[in-house]
Protein backbone atom coordinates (compact mmCIF):
# COMPACT_ATOMS: atom_id res chain seq x y z
CA UNK A 1 0.00 0.00 0.00
CA UNK A 2 1.53 3.35 -1.20
CA UNK A 3 0.08 6.28 1.07
CA UNK A 4 0.84 10.01 0.13
CA UNK A 5 0.67 12.78 2.72
CA UNK A 6 -0.91 15.84 1.51
CA UNK A 7 0.86 18.48 3.99
CA UNK A 8 0.60 21.81 1.78
CA UNK A 9 3.55 24.82 2.56
CA UNK A 10 4.79 22.35 4.35
CA UNK A 11 7.73 24.35 5.81
CA UNK A 12 5.64 27.18 6.85
CA UNK A 13 3.87 24.82 9.18
CA UNK A 14 7.18 23.59 11.38
CA UNK A 15 6.28 24.05 14.97
CA UNK A 16 2.62 23.81 13.93
CA UNK A 17 0.45 20.53 15.80
CA UNK A 18 -0.65 20.03 12.29
CA UNK A 19 3.01 19.60 10.65
CA UNK A 20 4.31 17.69 14.20
CA UNK A 21 1.09 15.18 13.89
CA UNK A 22 1.82 14.80 10.00
CA UNK A 23 5.57 13.89 10.51
CA UNK A 24 4.69 11.81 13.62
CA UNK A 25 1.97 9.52 11.64
CA UNK A 26 3.80 9.23 8.60
CA UNK A 27 7.15 8.08 10.23
CA UNK A 28 5.08 5.31 12.21
CA UNK A 29 3.25 4.34 9.42
CA UNK A 30 6.65 3.44 7.75
CA UNK A 31 7.71 1.32 10.79
CA UNK A 32 3.88 -0.29 10.16
CA UNK A 33 4.85 -1.60 6.54
CA UNK A 34 3.05 1.13 4.66
CA UNK A 35 4.75 3.31 2.85
CA UNK A 36 4.15 6.41 3.09
CA UNK A 37 5.13 9.71 1.18
CA UNK A 38 4.96 13.32 2.34
CA UNK A 39 4.19 15.51 -0.90
CA UNK A 40 5.11 13.04 -3.09
CA UNK A 41 5.67 12.56 -6.93
CA UNK A 42 5.44 8.96 -7.20
CA UNK A 43 1.82 8.38 -8.48
CA UNK A 44 -0.17 6.53 -8.46
CA UNK A 45 -0.86 6.36 -4.53
CA UNK A 46 -3.64 3.97 -2.76
CA UNK A 47 -4.47 7.07 -0.49
CA UNK A 48 -4.21 10.55 -0.88
CA UNK A 49 -4.04 12.10 3.03
CA UNK A 50 -5.10 15.53 2.87
CA UNK A 51 -3.65 17.34 6.14
CA UNK A 52 -4.47 20.68 4.93
CA UNK A 53 -7.22 23.10 3.51
CA UNK A 54 -5.34 25.74 1.86
CA UNK A 55 -6.00 26.59 -1.58
CA UNK A 56 -3.35 24.42 -2.91
CA UNK A 57 -4.83 21.54 -1.13
CA UNK A 58 -8.50 22.52 -2.53
CA UNK A 59 -7.30 22.79 -5.83
CA UNK A 60 -5.27 18.67 -5.65
CA UNK A 61 -8.47 17.37 -4.00
CA UNK A 62 -10.84 18.63 -6.56
CA UNK A 63 -8.25 17.15 -9.36
CA UNK A 64 -7.98 14.19 -7.83
CA UNK A 65 -11.61 13.70 -7.32
CA UNK A 66 -12.53 14.07 -10.33
CA UNK A 67 -10.66 11.73 -12.19
CA UNK A 68 -12.65 9.11 -14.52
CA UNK A 69 -12.14 5.31 -12.85
CA UNK A 70 -10.11 6.06 -10.27
CA UNK A 71 -9.03 3.73 -7.98
CA UNK A 72 -7.18 5.53 -5.62
CA UNK A 73 -9.12 6.80 -2.05
CA UNK A 74 -8.99 10.20 -0.72
CA UNK A 75 -8.76 10.70 2.75
CA UNK A 76 -8.75 14.26 4.70
CA UNK A 77 -8.48 15.05 8.31
CA UNK A 78 -10.24 17.64 9.77
CA UNK A 79 -7.80 19.77 11.15
CA UNK A 80 -9.35 22.99 9.76
CA UNK A 81 -12.77 24.51 10.65
CA UNK A 82 -14.20 28.03 10.56
CA UNK A 83 -13.96 27.84 14.56
CA UNK A 84 -10.63 26.76 15.16
CA UNK A 85 -9.60 29.54 12.30
CA UNK A 86 -11.34 32.64 13.91
CA UNK A 87 -8.81 35.09 16.22
CA UNK A 88 -5.55 33.52 14.29
CA UNK A 89 -4.53 35.69 11.30
CA UNK A 90 -5.14 39.08 9.69
CA UNK A 91 -8.34 39.09 8.83
CA UNK A 92 -9.03 35.83 9.69
CA UNK A 93 -12.88 36.88 11.56
CA UNK A 94 -13.66 38.68 8.18
CA UNK A 95 -13.98 35.58 5.97
CA UNK A 96 -16.34 33.40 7.74
CA UNK A 97 -18.59 33.97 4.66
CA UNK A 98 -16.27 32.55 2.41
CA UNK A 99 -14.89 29.88 4.32
CA UNK A 100 -18.22 28.07 4.98
CA UNK A 101 -18.53 27.18 1.80
CA UNK A 102 -15.12 26.53 0.86
CA UNK A 103 -14.99 24.07 3.91
CA UNK A 104 -18.24 22.65 2.77
CA UNK A 105 -16.75 22.03 -0.79
CA UNK A 106 -13.42 20.79 0.16
CA UNK A 107 -14.14 18.23 2.75
CA UNK A 108 -17.17 16.94 0.34
CA UNK A 109 -14.06 15.70 -2.10
CA UNK A 110 -13.04 13.08 -0.01
CA UNK A 111 -14.18 9.14 0.52
CA UNK A 112 -13.85 9.55 4.31
CA UNK A 113 -13.08 11.94 6.60
CA UNK A 114 -11.66 11.57 10.02
CA UNK A 115 -12.24 13.67 13.29
CA UNK A 116 -9.55 14.50 15.99
CA UNK A 117 -12.07 14.39 19.17
CA UNK A 118 -15.31 14.07 19.58
CA UNK A 119 -15.35 18.25 19.56
CA UNK A 120 -13.85 18.25 15.94
CA UNK A 121 -16.64 15.34 14.88
CA UNK A 122 -19.43 17.70 16.30
CA UNK A 123 -18.30 20.77 14.43
CA UNK A 124 -17.45 18.47 10.86
CA UNK A 125 -21.08 17.21 11.20
CA UNK A 126 -22.11 20.59 11.05
CA UNK A 127 -21.06 21.46 8.01
CA UNK A 128 -23.07 18.98 6.62
CA UNK A 129 -20.66 16.06 6.28
CA UNK A 130 -21.94 12.46 5.99
CA UNK A 131 -21.76 10.79 9.66
CA UNK A 132 -21.39 7.29 7.76
CA UNK A 133 -18.08 8.05 6.52
CA UNK A 134 -16.17 9.94 9.57
CA UNK A 135 -13.94 8.69 12.01
CA UNK A 136 -12.50 9.88 15.23
CA UNK A 137 -8.66 9.01 15.46
CA UNK A 138 -6.57 10.92 17.58
CA UNK A 139 -3.16 12.42 16.37
CA UNK A 140 -1.61 10.46 19.53
CA UNK A 141 1.52 10.63 21.02
CA UNK A 142 4.62 7.99 21.37
CA UNK A 143 3.89 7.04 25.68
CA UNK A 144 6.82 4.72 25.14
CA UNK A 145 9.50 7.23 24.92
CA UNK A 146 10.84 7.89 27.84
CA UNK A 147 10.64 11.91 28.47
CA UNK A 148 10.70 12.63 32.05
CA UNK A 149 14.93 12.98 33.48
CA UNK A 150 15.47 14.23 36.62
CA UNK A 151 19.63 15.35 35.49
CA UNK A 152 17.79 17.57 32.94
CA UNK A 153 14.78 18.92 35.24
CA UNK A 154 18.23 20.36 37.66
CA UNK A 155 19.87 21.67 35.12
CA UNK A 156 17.23 23.25 32.92
CA UNK A 157 15.47 24.83 36.74
CA UNK A 158 19.68 25.61 37.44
CA UNK A 159 19.74 27.38 34.02
CA UNK A 160 16.81 29.48 34.07
CA UNK A 161 17.21 30.25 38.19
CA UNK A 162 13.89 28.51 39.24
CA UNK A 163 14.26 27.42 42.62
CA UNK A 164 12.73 24.24 44.69
CA UNK A 165 9.74 26.77 46.48
CA UNK A 166 8.94 28.00 42.94
CA UNK A 167 6.25 26.49 40.03
CA UNK A 168 7.41 27.26 36.57
CA UNK A 169 3.84 27.23 34.44
CA UNK A 170 4.18 26.44 30.93
CA UNK A 171 2.63 26.71 27.92
CA UNK A 172 2.90 25.48 24.42
CA UNK A 173 1.96 26.99 21.05
CA UNK A 174 1.88 29.96 18.17
CA UNK A 175 1.41 33.32 19.36
CA UNK A 176 -2.18 34.26 18.19
CA UNK A 177 -5.12 35.53 19.97
CA UNK A 178 -6.70 32.49 19.40
CA UNK A 179 -4.32 30.36 21.79
CA UNK A 180 -5.22 33.26 24.55
CA UNK A 181 -1.61 34.57 24.98
CA UNK A 182 -2.94 37.80 26.28
CA UNK A 183 -4.69 35.52 29.13
CA UNK A 184 -1.41 33.88 30.09
CA UNK A 185 0.19 37.27 30.81
CA UNK A 186 -2.56 38.09 32.78
CA UNK A 187 -2.37 34.94 34.92
CA UNK A 188 1.16 35.96 35.30
CA UNK A 189 0.73 39.35 36.65
CA UNK A 190 -1.45 37.88 39.15
CA UNK A 191 1.40 35.20 40.49
CA UNK A 192 4.56 37.06 40.46
CA UNK A 193 6.33 34.76 42.26
CA UNK A 194 6.13 32.42 40.37
CA UNK A 195 7.39 31.84 36.75
CA UNK A 196 5.35 31.53 33.63
CA UNK A 197 7.04 30.82 29.80
CA UNK A 198 5.42 30.17 26.22
CA UNK A 199 6.93 28.08 24.04
CA UNK A 200 6.32 28.62 20.41
CA UNK A 201 6.20 31.00 17.13
CA UNK A 202 6.38 34.42 17.37
CA UNK A 203 4.71 36.33 14.25
CA UNK A 204 5.11 39.21 13.38
CA UNK A 205 2.12 41.41 14.36
CA UNK A 206 1.27 42.67 11.55
CA UNK A 207 0.03 38.63 10.41
CA UNK A 208 -2.06 37.81 13.13
CA UNK A 209 -6.06 39.02 14.88
CA UNK A 210 -6.20 41.76 17.36
CA UNK A 211 -2.36 43.27 16.66
CA UNK A 212 -3.08 46.13 18.38
CA UNK A 213 -4.39 44.32 21.12
CA UNK A 214 -2.07 42.32 21.78
CA UNK A 215 0.59 44.42 21.18
CA UNK A 216 -0.33 46.58 24.41
CA UNK A 217 -0.16 42.80 26.19
CA UNK A 218 3.24 41.84 24.43
CA UNK A 219 4.55 45.34 26.10
CA UNK A 220 2.94 44.60 29.20
CA UNK A 221 4.68 41.10 29.65
CA UNK A 222 8.32 42.71 29.02
CA UNK A 223 7.38 45.09 32.22
CA UNK A 224 7.11 41.61 34.40
CA UNK A 225 10.00 39.53 35.46
CA UNK A 226 8.36 36.22 35.95
CA UNK A 227 7.24 35.98 32.60
CA UNK A 228 9.23 34.80 28.81
CA UNK A 229 8.18 34.45 25.77
CA UNK A 230 10.84 31.85 23.92
CA UNK A 231 10.10 32.02 20.45
CA UNK A 232 10.27 28.71 18.32
CA UNK A 233 12.90 26.51 20.29
CA UNK A 234 14.25 22.80 18.81
CA UNK A 235 13.37 19.46 20.41
CA UNK A 236 15.98 19.71 22.54
CA UNK A 237 15.39 22.54 24.24
CA UNK A 238 11.70 22.05 24.21
CA UNK A 239 12.24 18.45 26.28
CA UNK A 240 14.73 20.58 29.02
CA UNK A 241 11.72 22.99 29.46
CA UNK A 242 8.77 21.22 29.72
CA UNK A 243 11.46 18.14 32.15
CA UNK A 244 11.88 21.96 34.08
CA UNK A 245 8.21 22.87 34.35
CA UNK A 246 5.31 21.71 36.78
CA UNK A 247 2.35 23.20 35.25
CA UNK A 248 1.05 23.09 31.90
CA UNK A 249 -1.71 26.36 31.42
CA UNK A 250 -3.75 25.94 28.18
CA UNK A 251 -6.06 28.66 28.26
CA UNK A 252 -6.38 28.48 24.11
CA UNK A 253 -9.73 29.88 23.34
CA UNK A 254 -10.01 26.73 20.87
CA UNK A 255 -9.01 23.98 19.77
CA UNK A 256 -9.37 21.01 17.69
CA UNK A 257 -7.51 18.03 19.92
CA UNK A 258 -4.88 20.18 21.38
CA UNK A 259 -1.83 17.76 20.80
CA UNK A 260 0.67 19.75 22.60
CA UNK A 261 -1.15 18.92 25.94
CA UNK A 262 -1.14 15.25 25.62
CA UNK A 263 2.92 16.10 25.63
CA UNK A 264 2.75 17.52 28.23
CA UNK A 265 0.70 15.52 30.47
CA UNK A 266 3.40 12.70 29.00
CA UNK A 267 6.26 14.61 30.45
CA UNK A 268 4.79 14.87 34.29
CA UNK A 269 2.76 18.34 33.67
CA UNK A 270 -0.57 18.97 35.75
CA UNK A 271 -2.44 20.48 33.22
CA UNK A 272 -4.84 23.46 34.09
CA UNK A 273 -7.03 24.22 30.81
CA UNK A 274 -9.89 25.71 29.69
CA UNK A 275 -13.18 24.55 30.54
CA UNK A 276 -13.98 23.80 27.35
CA UNK A 277 -15.71 21.08 25.26
CA UNK A 278 -12.71 19.96 23.12
CA UNK A 279 -10.99 19.08 26.88
CA UNK A 280 -13.79 17.04 27.70
CA UNK A 281 -11.69 13.87 27.52
CA UNK A 282 -10.31 15.39 30.85
CA UNK A 283 -12.10 15.27 34.39
CA UNK A 284 -11.77 18.58 36.87
CA UNK A 285 -10.20 17.73 40.08
CA UNK A 286 -9.63 13.72 38.38
CA UNK A 287 -6.84 14.27 35.51
CA UNK A 288 -6.94 18.01 35.39
CA UNK A 289 -8.15 21.69 36.84
CA UNK A 290 -10.37 23.85 34.82
CA UNK A 291 -11.27 27.18 35.05
CA UNK A 292 -13.14 29.57 32.65
CA UNK A 293 -11.16 32.92 33.74
CA UNK A 294 -8.15 34.48 34.42
CA UNK A 295 -8.98 34.72 38.72
CA UNK A 296 -10.09 30.74 37.69
CA UNK A 297 -7.00 29.69 36.44
CA UNK A 298 -5.16 31.64 39.08
CA UNK A 299 -7.10 29.86 42.20
CA UNK A 300 -6.01 26.86 40.46
CA UNK A 301 -2.68 27.16 40.24
CA UNK A 302 -2.23 28.65 43.72
CA UNK A 303 -4.58 25.10 44.82
CA UNK A 304 -1.85 22.82 43.60
CA UNK A 305 1.18 25.37 44.73
CA UNK A 306 -0.16 24.53 48.24
CA UNK A 307 -1.28 20.81 47.82
CA UNK A 308 1.63 18.75 46.74
CA UNK A 309 -0.37 15.62 46.97
CA UNK A 310 -3.10 17.22 45.11
CA UNK A 311 -0.76 17.36 42.44
CA UNK A 312 0.50 13.87 42.34
CA UNK A 313 -2.60 12.78 42.25
CA UNK A 314 -3.54 14.64 38.90
CA UNK A 315 -0.17 13.37 37.71
CA UNK A 316 -1.12 10.01 38.13
CA UNK A 317 -4.77 10.02 36.95
CA UNK A 318 -3.30 11.83 33.45
CA UNK A 319 -0.80 9.00 33.12
CA UNK A 320 -3.96 6.52 32.93
CA UNK A 321 -6.01 9.18 30.21
CA UNK A 322 -3.31 8.69 28.25
CA UNK A 323 -3.40 5.62 27.23
CA UNK A 324 -6.53 6.49 25.16
CA UNK A 325 -4.03 8.79 22.94
CA UNK A 326 -1.24 6.14 22.49
CA UNK A 327 0.07 6.53 18.90
CA UNK A 328 -0.11 3.27 18.24
CA UNK A 329 -3.57 2.95 18.82
CA UNK A 330 -3.79 5.95 16.53
CA UNK A 331 -2.20 3.95 13.67
CA UNK A 332 -3.77 0.64 13.90
CA UNK A 333 -6.75 2.40 13.64
CA UNK A 334 -5.87 4.55 10.48
CA UNK A 335 -4.39 1.36 8.97
CA UNK A 336 -7.42 -0.50 9.36
CA UNK A 337 -9.15 2.36 7.70
CA UNK A 338 -6.59 2.63 4.89
CA UNK A 339 -7.51 -1.14 4.22
CA UNK A 340 -10.83 -0.68 4.36
CA UNK A 341 -11.09 2.32 1.65
CA UNK A 342 -8.56 0.20 -0.22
Amino acid sequence: MKVNFILDMERSLIGSGVYSSAIRLAEKLEEYGIYTDINGEQHPYDIYHFQTSLPQSFLKAKILSNQKKRKYKILMTGHTTIEDFRNSFLFSNKIDPILSPYLRKYYSYADYLIAVSDYNKKILLGYGYDPSRIKIISNGIELLRVRKKLDLRKKTREFLGINDKQLLIVTVGICIYRKAPDIFIDVARNMPEQRFLWIGKYLPLGTIAHSNYLRKKFELSRKLKNIQFTGYVSKFTLEGLLNAADIFLYVSREENQGIALLEAIAYGLVPVVHDHPVFSWLTHEKDCLKGKSVQDYSEQINRLLDDYSLRQLLHKEGEQTLKKHDINYSINQLADLYSYLE
